[in-house]
């Protein structure tokens, strides 16, 4: 499924299988669209209290409520501005809440008709923003209950504190750029990401200093403070010669000779946040 675009910076969530939705369900969709007051006198037994968990900031935050049984269809959809406690409406029998927040487009052309056809929407890597990521949760709740549901973004942030050098001549006109990006990932993924497909250059990511920056002073053997952040997808392929693992390429010049430099950076799981002090040694040169 592909959301309309309404500005260049919009995200696409994409989806396999069928585009139709079932009338009956497209009717109970549109009764449910208008988010319900936050403050309305709905009663404990009629609703669900849903706690939105997160460590990041969000602008908006998009709630689908799923019946819980065999087909688990979609009952209602509303948007919300960035509340964290929001107090919504459902019918009885047990529910499946899914919130996504910050998504660039609508959901008004057309909605995952049930639960399975949510499990395969799909982000795309080169169309996030690292300034307002996409963020995702699920959780089980029934009327009468309140849901504490934590979102956590596909982004994970990858901060370079400090770096230096294990030779005697520092290495000039550094680029730092990650290699073996995790291309899309599913939204609702907890774990278990193994990419179909990898990005070793920023050429087409709309934010290319998420893979890519330079840096502006010689790294020498005395540690000096580095103060960059790329960001990547998950990625938990094995690190190795022929592996997929996610990894730093720093290349630059010393002694007028080109150098380059790959570290692996392991397993890298949903909601990791990696901070490093690197040390460029002999063990990490490589061929380009």
């Amino acid at each position: 499924m592909s959301l309309s675009d309404q500005k260049p910076k919009f995200h696409h969530l994409q989806r396999y299988g069928a585009q139709t939705l079932l009338t009956a369900v497209t009717v109970l969709i549109c009764a449910c669209t208008r988010a319900p007051s936050l403050h309305s006198d709905i009663k404990d037994t009629d609703s669900i209290t849903v706690h939105i968990c997160s460590q990041l900031s969000y602008h908006y935050i998009d709630i689908f409520i799923f019946a819980d049984t065999l087909t688990r269809p979609l009952e209602c959809h509303w948007r919300f501005g960035n509340e964290s406690f929001l107090r919504l409406p459902v019918s009885q029998g047990d529910k499946l809440v899914v919130a996504i927040s910050d998504v660039r487009g609508s959901f008004d052309s057309a909605l995952p008709d049930r639960y399975s056809t949510m499990e395969r929407l799909t982000m795309e890597y080169s169309d996030e923003d690292p300034e307002a990521p996409l963020q995702a949760g699920q959780g089980s709740a029934c009327a009468g209950k309140t849901l504490e549901l934590k979102i956590l973004p596909l982004l994970c942030p990858v901060s370079i504190r400090s770096i230096s050098i294990a030779a005697d001549a520092p290495l000039q006109g550094a680029v730092v750029q990650l290699e073996k990006v995790n291309a899309v990932a599913e939204i609702l993924r907890a774990d278990g990401f193994h990419p179909s497909r990898t990005i070793d250059s920023p050429a087409g990511v709309h934010f290319p200093f998420m893979m890519l920056r330079e840096f502006n002073e010689d790294i020498a053997a005395v540690s000096r403070p580095a103060g960059i952040t790329l960001w990547c997808y998950p990625n938990e392929d094995e690190d190795g010669p022929a592996g997929g693992g996610t990894r730093i390429l720093i290349t630059g010049t010393m002694a007028e000779a080109r150098k380059a430099y790959r570290i692996p950076l392991g397993k890298i799981r949903r909601g990791a946040r990696l901070e490093l002090d690197i040390t460029l040694k002999n063990d990490y040169l490589c061929e380009l």
